[in-house]
């Protein structure tokens, strides 16, 4: 099976919390949506790091729409998130 990487580039604390936030989000709607679990997204996310030190996430999907669904999701979501 393929896996599609989508790397979301981090700059703060508050975008990782976001980041967390958004993901729990995106997956209880996709959840609500759904007819059966089965068709809910499988998501992993792995912690990466810069050699300067930058945090960086790796989300891991098995389905190819979800994954470009979920970056719809961050892209509106981050926007809408207020500033810190």
């Amino acid at each position: 099976m393929t896996d599609f990487v989508v790397t979301v580039s981090l700059t703060s604390a508050d975008e990782v919390a976001l980041l967390a936030t958004v993901v729990d989000a995106f997956v209880g709607q996709a959840l609500a949506r759904t007819k059966q679990v089965a068709e809910a997204p499988d998501v992993m996310v792995q912690t990466a790091f810069t050699p300067e030190g930058e945090v960086s996430k790796k989300l891991i999907f098995q389905d190819r729409s979800w994954a470009e669904q979920f970056m719809t999701f961050w892209e509106r979501e981050k926007t809408q998130a207020p500033a810190a």
